[in-house]
C-alpha cells in the first residue's frame, strides 16, 4: 500500500481533524480485518458447477465467473465474481448428458444418474484439488437438471394426494437436486429398497442452520466427512423427518457439514444474467421499499403454537419457527429503521385483499406501486379467491428493486425450469418473477407441504436488515434438506441500505464513518428511528461498513454505485 496522498483528498497538507481521521483508519482497519474469521460468504468459498456440453450452462457460468475461469465460451467476459472455483462437468468423462452435444435442457434425473454424474464427480474434484473444506456453497448453472425422481414412483412428487401417502410410508425419495447437493458427503440413498426409512433419503433431514443469524463460513468442516447418526423426530413415523443424534462431535450433524446450494437459472439466458446484474447492486431504501405478506386467510396476530393452521404456522419443532407472516412483519417494525407504511400485510381472504402490482390490471385487489424488495404471497392458495388471472400472475404486476426476493406458499412454484411448465396446479413460479425484473427467490421443484416452506422471518433478519449474503440468509430460511427447496439467484449477493450511505457518493463504506464524525452532532441521522442519535446508531453504520469493505478487499462487492 502507497504512503503518499489519497487520491481522495487530492492535497497532502494537514487539514483540520487529519489527526483523529488517522486514528479512525486504523481503528477500522483492526475492526475490519478483526471480523474476517465471521465474516459472511466469500467468492473463494464458492464453486460453480456447469456443463459446457449443455445449452446455456457454459454461457451463463463464463458471464459468472469469467472466461479465465471457464473456457470455451466468448473469452471476453470478466466475471461479475472472478474470484469463485469453476469446475464444468465435462471434464469427467463417465458423465454424459447426451450423445452429441450441444445437449438439450434436463428437467429431471433419477438418483442412480443424481450420484454418478453429479453427486460423485463434484466430490471428487472438490477432493483433488483439496478444496471439500474450503468450498462452502456450490453454484448449479441453468441447465443442470433440478429435480429427482423418487425411487419406487416417479411421478409422485406432481400429484399432492400421492405424496402424501409415500411420505406418510416412510418412503417419499422425490427431492430437488439442489437439497440432496447440500449433504455431499452423506450417503443418504444407501440402502433404499422401497422401504419405510431403509435409507437417509427417505423422508426429510432438519436442516442444522435452519434459524441461525452466524456467517456460515465460522462453522468448522473438520468433522464434514464423518458418519453422522440419525434418527426420527419423536412422534412421526420412521422415515419421515430425520433429525441428527448427538453421541459425539463427529457423528452430530452441523451446519459445518453441508454446503449452501444455489441456482442461477430462470427461462432463459438472458433473464438469467440480468438477475446476476441486478444482485451485484443492490440497495433498500428503508423508507420507500415495500415488503408484501399477503397471508389471505390469517388472523393478522403471532400465535406461539400452530393451532391457529395457517400455512405459514404449521409443523411441529424444530420445523415451526413460528407465525411467519406476522413475525415477519413484526420485526421489521420493530427494527425501527423501517418506516411503517411500507410493510403491506394483509391477511384477509377473497379477491378484494389480494395484493397486486400495479403493471397488470387484474380488475381489483390491493394495488401496490411502491418498488418492492420482498414479496411474500399465498398465491393460489390465498383463501377465498383473487381477482382476474392474478393467482397465477401476482408477480410479473410489481415494479421491483435491485435484490428483490421472492418466496410464495405455493407448492410447484419452482418447478417450471429446464424446459417444465408451472404444472396442473398453475401456481406462480419463481422463474416468472426473475423474468418479471426480480432477482432471488426460494421455489419448490415439487409438493413439499406446508410444513417445510421457507421462512420469511430469516431472509428480513438476515439479508434484508442483516449482513448475511443472500445464500446464507435462504438456507437458513429453509427449515429441512434432502427436500423439495431451491434457493434461486447468486448467492453472494448482499445488501447496502440507502439510509447509511451518510456523504452520498452510492457507496456505504469507511467514507461514512467519516462523515459521521465529521458531522455536527445534531446534523448525525437517528439510523434506528428511536428519538435518540446515539452510539446504537453508530454501531448499526459500523457494522453495515464492515461487511461492505471486507467483499471490496474479498472482491465480492461489484464496487458500483446506485443510481
Amino acid at each position: 500500500m502507497s504512503s503518499g496522498c489519497s487520491d481522495k483528498t487530492l492535497d497532502c497538507r494537514p487539514q483540520r481533524g487529519a489527526r483523529s481521521r488517522l486514528a479512525l483508519i486504523a481503528a477500522l482497519v483492526v475492526a475490519v480485518f478483526a471480523s474476517a474469521a465471521n465474516a459472511q460468504l466469500q467468492p473463494h468459498e464458492v464453486l460453480v458447477v456447469y456443463d459446457s456440453r449443455i445449452s446455456g450452462s457454459l454461457e451463463i457460468a463464463e458471464y459468472y465467473a469469467g472466461s479465465a475461469k471457464v473456457p470455451g465460451g466468448t473469452g471476453t467476459e470478466p466475471g461479475l465474481r472472478p474470484l469463485v472455483h469453476t469446475f464444468d462437468l465435462a471434464s469427467v468423462p463417465t458423465t454424459a448428458p447426451c450423445a452429441t452435444p450441444p445437449c438439450a435442457l434436463v428437467s429431471t434425473i433419477s438418483h442412480a444418474t443424481f450420484i454418478a454424474d453429479y453427486r460423485d464427480p463434484i466430490r471428487n474434484h472438490l477432493q483433488t484439488n483439496n478444496l471439500q473444506r474450503a468450498v462452502r456453497c456450490i453454484v448449479l448453472t441453468r441447465g443442470l437438471p433440478h429435480r429427482l425422481t423418487d425411487t419406487d414412483n416417479s411421478g409422485v412428487g406432481d400429484n399432492p394426494s400421492q405424496a402424501l401417502a409415500e411420505l406418510n410410508a416412510g418412503d417419499a425419495t422425490y427431492a430437488s437436486v439442489d437439497s440432496e447437493l447440500s449433504l455431499l458427503w452423506m450417503n443418504l440413498s444407501a440402502g433404499e429398497m422401497g422401504g419405510a426409512g431403509d435409507s437417509l433419503s427417505d423422508g426429510m433431514i432438519v436442516n442444522p442452520y435452519h434459524k441461525l443469524a452466524a456467517p456460515f463460513n465460522g462453522y468448522r468442516t473438520v468433522h464434514q466427512m464423518d458418519t453422522k447418526n440419525m434418527g426420527n423426530l419423536p412422534g412421526f413415523g420412521t422415515g419421515l423427518i430425520w433429525r441428527t443424534q448427538p453421541t459425539s462431535i463427529p457423528a452430530t450433524l452441523a451446519p459445518g457439514d453441508m454446503y449452501l446450494i444455489c441456482r442461477l437459472d430462470g427461462t432463459t439466458v438472458a433473464q438469467v444474467k440480468a438477475s446476476l446484474d441486478r444482485a451485484q447492486d443492490v440497495w433498500l431504501d428503508l423508507g420507500a421499499h415495500a415488503f408484501i405478506f399477503d397471508e389471505g386467510g390469517g388472523d393478522g396476530t403471532q400465535n406461539v403454537s400452530d393451532s391457529d393452521s395457517e400455512f405459514d404456522n404449521d409443523g411441529p419443532f424444530p420445523l415451526n419457527a413460528g407465525d411467519d407472516y406476522e413475525q415477519s412483519r413484526d420485526e421489521l417494525l420493530a427494527d425501527g429503521r423501517v418506516i411503517p407504511s411500507i410493510i403491506r400485510y394483509d391477511h384477509l381472504p377473497g379477491p378484494s385483499s389480494f395484493i397486486v402490482g400495479p403493471l397488470i390490471n387484474f380488475g381489483g385487489g390491493i394495488v401496490v406501486s411502491d418498488p418492492v424488495a420482498h414479496l411474500a404471497s399465498l398465491g393460489r392458495n390465498h383463501n377465498g379467491g383473487w381477482p382476474g388471472n392474478s393467482g397465477f400472475q401476482y408477480a410479473e404486476s410489481f415494479n421491483y428493486i435491485n435484490g428483490a426476493v421472492f418466496n410464495s406458499i405455493e407448492s410447484f412454484n419452482g418447478r417450471a425450469l429446464n424446459g417444465l411448465n408451472a404444472g396442473p396446479t398453475g401456481q406462480e413460479q419463481v422463474a416468472d418473477f426473475i423474468a418479471s425484473g426480480g432477482t432471488l427467490g426460494i421455489g419448490n421443484v415439487y409438493e413439499p407441504f406446508s410444513i417445510t416452506v421457507a421462512d420469511n422471518l430469516f431472509i428480513v433478519r438476515n439479508y434484508w436488515l442483516g449482513g448475511l449474503t443472500w445464500g446464507e440468509a435462504a438456507y437458513s430460511s429453509l427449515p429441512v434438506l434432502s427436500w423439495q427447496q431451491i434457493a434461486v439467484g447468486d448467492p453472494l449477493a448482499r445488501v447496502s441500505r440507502l439510509q447509511e450511505d451518510l456523504n452520498g457518493d452510492g457507496v456505504v463504506d469507511v467514507e461514512d464513518l467519516y462523515a459521521w464524525h465529521e458531522m455536527n452532532a445534531g446534523d448525525r441521522p437517528d439510523l434506528n428511528r428511536d428519538g435518540v442519535v446515539n452510539d446504537a446508531d453508530y454501531r448499526l453504520l459500523e457494522t453495515s461498513v464492515r461487511g461492505f469493505e471486507l467483499n471490496l478487499m474479498n472482491g465480492t462487492g461489484s464496487g458500483r454505485k446506485h443510481q
